[in-house]
């Protein structure tokens, strides 16, 4: 394609455009993750486990000995991300962080809460004129309690 040109454009005259008779070799929508899958293993990928069993999974681990760890990561039936979160615990640890285990904290018991402490200030002024007819007994007595409470702050 010409340099600084987009898309296709008339008289083009590389490639072939296709037809009813012109086809791609791979017509159709790419095969899903899970039909490459079934297709690579002959085995129906199916989700075996609730996202509670993931959690409790977590926290099973998190309560293990090293020599315990050791023994999971080394069976042959251990998933892989069982492996690996066992192998991202130890290599933490050689390493004197604890980074893995901030974000498994994170992940079963969610974030620490932050207090943020901020004061607001507002100031609100209006040419308007308010037609306090609207209000109830009720609503005008609050309105003029706001009134006084704003009129006794600007006095301190």
């Amino acid at each position: 394609m010409a340099k600084g040109k987009k898309g296709f454009q008339p008289g083009n005259t590389v490639g072939k455009q296709f037809s009813a008779t012109r086809q791609p070799e791979k017509s159709g929508r790419k095969p899903t993750l899970y039909k490459q899958l079934f297709k690579a293993t002959a085995k129906r990928v199916e989700i075996e486990l609730s996202k509670e069993d993931y959690y409790n999974i977590l926290r099973y681990l998190m309560e293990r000995t090293p020599s315990e760890l050791r023994t999971i990561a080394k069976c042959e039936q251990t998933p892989i991300w069982v492996s690996n979160i066992i192998s991202s615990i130890f290599t933490d640890t050689k390493a004197g962080k604890v980074s893995t285990l901030n974000i498994l904290f994170d992940r079963l018991f969610g974030k620490p809460t932050q207090i943020i402490e901020s004061e607001i200030g507002a100031t609100i002024s209006s040419k308007q004129e308010i037609d306090l007819s609207v209000l109830t007994t009720e609503e005008l007595l609050i309105y003029n309690s706001f009134l006084d409470k704003i009129s006794n702050q600007d006095k301190k």
